[in-house]
């Protein structure tokens, strides 16, 4: 008899527990709610909207729809278009496509390169590192624009530190934000050489306006991908030093095999973070170039291009185009990083 009322109750107590838990279920629906709605009003809508856009003529307001058309004059018209005498040319979508890409392919290997040198530097045990970590980091905690600003006086061509500095080094001075010539352009021509005219000269590589917003990105970036190295420095165990060095490793060879290894999921990390933020750079090119993307469009990203069609020309569904098209690109970048790039990670178990 007491089996029996035992059994029963164990059964009443698992109905009543196994029951789906619709009460707790919505409470926890409705705590989430708010911020469900924040996302969709502020992230999807605005995202959905674009899209909508993007299928209409729409200056100020809305014109005209015209389905894929504004798409298909990105694709033959100003990505690309063939001149009569110099055929195939960059359109102004092609180029400022190609400045972003100089700026990309400048600006994230030599940050992320220098960040690791540092942070490991940092990371021994050396006096006053902790006053080194905070001037590192203090870039990036200054405003973007401020520092821009900086930068700008900087290499002025008349009163700028950096034309002062070549030449007292007895260097030709360089006018910074005005010469449209590409760095390898000059390069070739100081060589003897001449660009072939077939070939497009924005393909000569940045410019020294292009070039100074890549140092620029550099400086203010660096702080950043130091602290996160930092923090991944400090969750490689000693351990694994310490018995590598019994074996005879030097420290070469425990970069290689211990360092970046363990580090490795802050730096994929990094490179994921770096490659959007190159293809998403707006600050520093609207304040060095002025919001123009000067000269003759060599500091004009896609994103202020974007802008600049916008705002300064009216086209809305136009540059909501851009926009979509931009947002695919970072897409399928991340997308090919993870793809391909996550299976080289070493995460700790």
């Amino acid at each position: 008899m007491h089996k029996e009322r035992t059994t029963t109750y164990a059964f009443k107590m698992i109905r009543r527990h196994g029951r789906p838990r619709h009460k707790e279920a919505l409470i926890g629906f409705a705590y989430a709610l708010p911020a469900l709605l924040l996302l969709l009003l502020f992230r999807f809508w605005p995202l959905g909207f674009g899209v909508w856009i993007s299928f209409w003529k729409w200056g100020y307001v809305p014109e005209k729809f015209i389905g894929f058309d504004n798409y298909i004059r990105i694709f033959t018209e100003d990505l690309v278009y063939r001149d009569p005498s110099l055929g195939l040319q960059l359109g102004a979508v092609g180029q400022s496509v190609l400045v972003t890409l100089y700026y990309a392919i400048g600006t994230i290997p030599i940050t992320i390169v220098l960040a690791f040198l540092i942070s490991y530097y940092l990371f021994q045990n050396r006096k006053g590192k902790g006053l080194l970590r905070t001037v590192f980091f203090l870039p990036f905690i200054t405003s973007q624009v401020a520092a821009a600003i900086v930068f700008k006086w900087i290499f002025h061509p008349n009163v700028g530190v950096a034309n002062s500095m070549l030449e007292k080094l007895r260097l030709p001075i360089q006018n910074w934000f005005v010469d449209p010539d590409p760095i390898g352009m000059k390069l070739l021509a100081s060589l003897g050489g001449h660009w072939p005219d077939w070939l497009p000269i924005q393909f000569g590589g940045p410019t020294l306006a292009l070039a100074v917003i890549i140092i620029f990105a550099i400086w203010s970036s660096l702080g950043f991908n130091i602290v996160i190295l930092l923090a991944g420095l400090s969750n490689v165990p000693s351990e694994l030093y310490e018995a590598a060095r019994m074996d005879g490793a030097r420290t070469p060879t425990l970069i290689r095999h211990v360092t970046l290894p363990m580090l490795s999921p802050m730096l994929f990390l990094l490179l994921i973070i770096s490659v959007i933020g190159a293809f998403e750079s707006f600050n520093a090119f609207y304040v060095f170039s002025g919001g123009e993307g000067g000269p003759l469009g060599t500091t004009m990203s896609l994103p202020l291009y974007i802008f600049r069609s916008f705002y300064v020309y009216g086209q809305v569904g136009y540059a909501s185009a851009l926009s979509i098209c931009l947002f695919a690109v970072v897409l399928a970048l991340t997308w090919i990083q993870y793809r391909f790039g996550e299976k080289r990670v070493h995460y700790q178990h």
